[in-house]
């Protein structure tokens, strides 16, 4: 059983939503789910929780180390490249142009990376939390 989650989303560690940009999302079921954003002008990587799907307001960020961070941005540009940028922002948060390749690239994705982004919100410390519900907004900025 996870932990209570009000051990982790203190009202210290929460955030407007406004402060923090998407960057990648690198899994989405009705919404993002996980991948990366920009908070005080920093990478992090970003998780709902699972039993908030498809509702998705509240998101915990992550900080990630150096080769995490590394290997995150590797696979978002071979996405980009092979599968498209359909998923992925520029650093003010704003959608890349849509772009989707073909399903044969898409396949040469999945097979080669076995691409499986679950992460989980208790993985590790809270850097931040926000819930875009609160302020009206359905995904962050």
């Amino acid at each position: 059983m996870p932990p209570d989650r009000s051990t982790m989303l203190t009202d210290a560690l929460k955030v407007n939503p406004n402060d923090v940009r998407w960057h990648f999302t690198a899994d989405y079921y009705d919404g993002p789910i996980s991948g990366l954003a920009f908070f005080r002008e920093r990478l992090y990587r970003f998780c709902c929780f699972p039993e908030d799907i498809p509702e998705h307001h509240v998101y915990v960020l992550h900080e990630l180390t150096a080769e995490e961070l590394t290997e995150e941005l590797r696979i978002k540009a071979k996405f980009e490249t092979l599968v498209g940028t359909h998923w992925s922002f520029d650093r003010e948060g704003r959608p890349l142009g849509r772009t989707l390749r073909s399903a044969e690239s898409q396949k040469r994705f999945y097979d080669e990376e076995k691409f499986n982004p679950k992460v989980d919100p208790w993985d590790r410390p809270v850097v931040a939390w926000f819930d875009v519900a609160q302020s009206g907004k359905t995904s962050a900025s």
